[in-house]
């Protein structure tokens, strides 16, 4: 018999994701992420001391043309 449950809960991605959830949706490292809020690149909510980004500004990054190097 399996204890797992039979109906998982769904759960909504949440709006603001730490620096490190960034770093794994865009697949590029934390301090990258750092470096593209110091450049404003990204948007930055601090939050009871907590930096979090919104995963709208993840999204609006996505879209933009970066240029290579």
């Amino acid at each position: 018999m399996s204890l797992a449950p039979t109906n998982p809960i769904w759960m909504p991605e949440p709006a603001l994701w730490t620096p490190e959830q960034a770093a794994a949706y865009l697949n590029v490292s934390r301090n990258t992420i750092f470096n593209l809020l110091r450049k404003k690149e990204l948007v930055r909510r601090k939050i009871g001391g907590k930096t979090l980004i919104p995963k709208t500004s993840l999204e609006a990054f996505l879209k933009r043309d970066h240029p290579t190097k």
